[in-house]
């Protein structure tokens, strides 16, 4: 985890699953299992009988902006374990209570219904920037269920740089550079922004890397913020989407 101080506006960037080309015959099956476990997932729409034992809802925060409306749920992972894909319920209500956006509609991308991964102990803020809601968003409620995958012993490691800040005709860009350190390509990969001040969300985006090769070369990202993060804390993560 990184943070920054920024005296303009800042930003953040999405995740997913492939095959490595030195897998054996038996990784690779399972990593196609999990892939098309997935697809399945996201074309019925994912569903959260009760929330997972280990990891805890600290908080959640609702985005509403000329761009679109984003939620940020803050979870932290209670357990000893790395838990990797955990499917994430959320229920956006207005005024009166009346649910106005679920995201277990079939067809969402899997990075808008999971959290990628948690390690042991960890505080994480997960962002869906792509709201609908059929009405104006008060508040939600939020089930986490059990993870879909195990975590292999090692994980790879994404470093992420400072973002640095422009104006945009389509809202306040930041971009910045991310390296891959592990020998892992990792394709479709999020990098989630979070910007903070005096204790509060103020801001939120994602964007999608689509593919960052392995070996340390430095890859460019740029993100766009929902809501206003000047002079906020920025917190900007990237949970590696392939994991061996």
């Amino acid at each position: 985890m990184r943070r920054w101080r920024i005296t303009g506006l800042a930003a953040a960037v999405l995740a997913g699953l492939t095959l490595t080309a030195c897998e054996s015959t038996q990784d690779k099956a399972r990593e196609v299992r999990a892939q098309n476990q997935q697809v399945l997932a996201s074309q019925k729409g994912i569903s959260v009988a009760k929330p997972y034992k280990d990891v805890k809802v600290l908080g959640t925060s609702l985005l509403r902006d000329q761009y679109g409306d984003a939620i940020v749920v803050e979870v932290r992972n209670e357990s000893k374990q790395t838990l990797v894909n955990l499917p994430i319920l959320v229920d956006v209500r207005d005024a009166q209570g009346k649910s106005v956006y679920r995201n277990d509609l079939p067809g969402l991308d899997p990075a808008l219904t999971h959290i990628p991964l948690l390690r042991p102990g960890e505080t994480f803020d997960w962002v869906n920037d792509q709201l609908s809601p059929s009405g104006t968003p008060k508040s939600a409620k939020v089930k986490v269920g059990p993870p879909e995958r195990t975590a292999p012993q090692q994980l790879p490691e994404i470093e992420v740089g400072p973002p640095k800040i422009e104006d945009n005709p389509s809202g306040v860009l930041a971009h910045g550079q991310v390296t891959n350190k592990s020998q892992i390509d990792q394709l479709k990969l999020v990098l989630y922004a979070v910007a903070r001040s005096g204790g509060e969300v103020v801001a939120a985006g994602r964007g999608q890397f689509k593919n960052l090769k392995a070996g340390g070369n430095p890859g460019d990202y740029n993100v766009f913020f929902i809501g206003d993060p000047s002079g906020a804390e920025v917190t900007v993560v990237a949970p590696p989407s392939v994991l061996q």
